[in-house]
């Protein structure tokens, strides 16, 4: 398969998946839809067991539960709120991929792997160029305070000069 010469370059298009904790969608022969995976995520997201309730003996359980609890809530939020569907697509092509090869149509799955590989070289592009906007924001950081040390040396070259005038 071509995907698994280019996986080293995809690997910084994995980030948005691994960074929202979802779902894990289970192989099948279903071709699924991002809708359909944005609904698997948040039907499991609210079906998966909370950490346990809080006890007399582990009143400290109580914090987690609320933080897992408001951490779900907010990701099915932002999952219906279109907030990951680069994520679904991702997880839907890939899923498509090995979907239409267990029905037994290469055309099918070859079609969507490139999808696929069109999808994560996009994202790799956008993660690349998001670290070189962060990049120029560090370096103009790193300027604006050599200017401003500068200035701060002048003025300490201004006041040395007044002094040794008065002195002199």
């Amino acid at each position: 398969m071509i995907f698994s010469r280019l996986a080293p370059l995809f690997l910084a298009a994995l980030a948005p998946l691994s960074a929202a904790n979802f779902p894990v969608v289970p192989p099948s022969d279903r071709v699924l839809t991002v809708e359909q995976v944005k609904t698997f995520w948040v039907t499991r997201l609210r079906s998966q067991p909370l950490p346990a309730k809080v006890t007399p003996l582990h009143p400290e359980r109580n914090t987690a539960r609320r933080a897992e609890i408001q951490r779900r809530r907010g990701l099915m939020e932002e999952i219906r709120a279109g907030h990951h569907d680069l994520a679904a697509r991702l997880v839907c092509l890939s899923h498509n991929v090995d979907a239409w090869s267990r029905l037994g149509d290469e055309p099918k799955s070859d079609a969507s792997e490139q999808r696929l590989i069109r999808l994560r070289e996009h994202v790799a592009k956008l993660a690349t160029l998001e670290a070189q906007r962060e990049a120029a924001v560090k370096v103009g950081e790193a300027a604006d305070r050599m200017v401003a040390r500068g200035e701060e040396i002048q003025r300490l070259k201004d006041l040395l000069a007044r002094q040794d005038e008065l002195c002199g």
